[in-house]
């Protein structure tokens, strides 16, 4: 069960901040909490994907040079 949910977690992360957004509006609409709550949740979920958006990379060149050479982590 938990793989499922981080697939899905990690398909939702691969979407466009748009796609996320209406994402975000359609799970906010089936859960059951009251219109002030929803409207408060959904607020900071959209800034965490604002905020969160474009900011993770991958490793530089130099990192992957250096894990590959590295003794210590070599078999790993």
């Amino acid at each position: 069960m938990s793989e499922n949910l981080e697939a899905v977690l990690e398909a939702a992360l691969r979407l466009p901040l748009e796609k996320q957004r209406q994402l975000a509006e359609q799970l906010l609409s089936v859960t059951n909490i009251s219109d002030e709550a929803r409207l408060a949740e959904q607020a900071e979920w959209l800034a965490i994907v604002e905020a969160t958006s474009g900011t993770i990379k991958g490793l530089d060149r130099e990192t992957i040079i250096w894990l590959a050479e590295d003794e210590e982590l070599c078999g790993y």
